[in-house]
């Protein structure tokens, strides 16, 4: 009764913002499992995910064979304890669709910590609300969402809840979340050592300031220094820093270490400074701002990403400093926070002023989401790009097909759908050492071709190198074809 009489108790800005919320997260859960059931989510990374918790709750815990690095296990590639919780949910039924839908729910979420804080700072309803739908067609957000899951987009809520909680000055909450957004990947304790800096600079909270960003600090650096060679496979070094001959590293460039990247950043800025002023990293920034009008550049909560986007723009791998991935999502809150304060700041007194900027702000939020996102909204999707085909559907046939304790080598964008098992790879990767490959020659994305991922960077592999494998396949001494029908393709290796 009790809970009844809350939920009666609701008030209509609150339902209408909740109802903005649930319709948001009914929406992303279809497309993200429309997307996934229509052969267009990837082995790297969501099988990954689903391979590792698999693996966990059967022995080998947090193992991965198709990580897109040289390690084994999930936690010294990112070390993301934050997923355990999801064991528990393996044990009701095993299926990569929890990640989908708990990744869609925390984002939504997240925009509730947003629409209270511009309530509370603009004193109305509706510019809150307008801000609550900008965040919604965030296209960082959405792009993140529908690429896979990935532990950094699920930390959006985090983020949000946390720095909420410490505007608010409710320490246990802010404590709370802001705990679970460090556990949630190796660099977000950066975030929480920046949001205690925020604590003693802005909010003039020394000592507490002080504690948050020490303890930040020391978890970030056991984390990287301890945890992660701990569950190394390869001596110890951190993943991304290795230069792999199949996966380009990351910072590879700036050194092999993290005290001598340290020490490269310091000793050559300008050459650091030139990497960072490049014309794809300038429009990363720009599309990161342009949909609230640029107003989250000037106000204080924007330097907390500070780490986060030097760790962006400073990767050799474009993926990480381009809106279209998942690696800004986390970002999100902190660009709105910032965006609500300077929008307080510059136009609370003048009623024109603010609603002339909040139509530009909606404007650029309408805009940016059209031009920018990967959803029905953009001009290059419509929602049959997220509706699985008859030939899709056939995949449960080859499941029956493929033992579950055999090796297999699997086309990248099938992956996901045969992950739970203990030894996966994106194929051609160990095509000669599996004991079955199984690809598809029909292209999931023929029907639009306009979509930003096409078939080529589903294979991970040009097609014509893709094709001739096939070829000597069929004529491999090794394997023979048990399965050719609606163009899959399974070998099983002789024995």
């Amino acid at each position: 009764m009790k809970i009844i009489y809350r939920i009666k108790n609701i008030s209509r800005p609150d339902r209408a913002a909740c109802a903005l919320i649930i319709i948001f997260v009914l929406i992303f859960t279809f497309l993200s499992f429309g997307r996934h059931d229509s052969q267009k989510s990837y082995l790297n990374d969501l099988g990954v995910y689903d391979q590792a918790i698999w693996n966990t709750l059967h022995g080998d815990f947090m193992k991965a064979s198709s990580i897109m690095v040289a390690e084994k296990n999930y936690l010294a590639a990112h070390f993301s304890p934050i997923l355990l919780l999801f064991a528990p949910l393996y044990l009701i039924r095993a299926t990569p669709k929890w990640f989908l839908f708990f990744q869609a729910l925390a984002v939504g979420l997240s925009a509730l910590p947003i629409f209270w804080y511009a309530r509370e700072k603009l004193k109305s309803i509706a510019f809150a609300l307008v801000f609550l739908a900008g965040y919604l067609l965030y296209p960082v957000l959405a792009n993140g969402i529908l690429y896979d899951f990935h532990e950094v987009v699920m930390a959006t809520v985090f983020a949000s809840f946390s720095f909420y909680y410490l505007e608010k000055g409710r320490d246990r909450l802010f404590i709370f979340f802001a705990l679970l957004l460090a556990l949630s990947q190796e660099h977000l304790p950066l975030l929480v050592f920046m949001m205690g800096l925020y604590l003693i600079f802005i909010k003039k909270r020394k000592k507490f300031g002080l504690i948050v960003s020490l303890a930040a600090l020391a978890y970030f650096f056991l984390v990287v220094g301890v945890f992660m060679p701990f569950f190394s496979t390869t001596g110890g070094q951190l993943a991304l820093l290795l230069d792999d001959p199949i996966y380009g590293s990351r910072y590879a460039w700036l050194g092999k270490d993290m005290p001598e990247i340290a020490r490269n950043i310091l000793s050559h800025p300008a050459a650091v400074l030139k990497t960072m002023a490049s014309k794809p990293r300038l429009d990363y920034l720009f599309r990161l701002v342009a949909p609230v009008f640029s107003l989250g550049l000037f106000s204080w909560p924007i330097l907390i990403i500070f780490p986060l986007l030097l760790i962006n723009l400073l990767s050799a791998n474009g993926m990480m400093f381009n809106i279209f991935f998942y690696h800004s999502a986390v970002l999100a809150p902190f660009v709105f926070f910032s965006s609500i304060i300077t929008f307080r700041r510059w136009f609370f007194p003048d009623i024109f002023l603010r609603r002339i900027f909040l139509a530009l702000v909606a404007g650029a939020s309408i805009f940016s989401a059209y031009f920018w996102s990967v959803t029905p909204l953009s001009p290059n999707y419509k929602i049959n790009d997220f509706v699985p085909s008859e030939h899709a559907q056939k995949m449960n046939e080859i499941k029956k097909i493929i033992p579950a304790d055999a090796s297999l080598s699997v086309q990248h964008n099938l992956g996901p759908h045969f992950s739970q098992r203990k030894e996966i790879f994106r194929f051609p990767i160990a095509r000669d050492e599996a004991e079955y490959i199984l690809l598809d020659e029909s292209n999931p994305f023929s029907a639009n071709p306009r979509q930003l991922f096409g078939f080529e960077y589903a294979l991970q592999m040009k097609p014509l190198e893709w094709q001739n494998d096939i070829e000597e396949l069929k004529k491999s001494e090794k394997y023979d074809l048990i399965y050719d029908q609606d163009e899959y393709l399974l070998f099983r290796r002789k024995k």
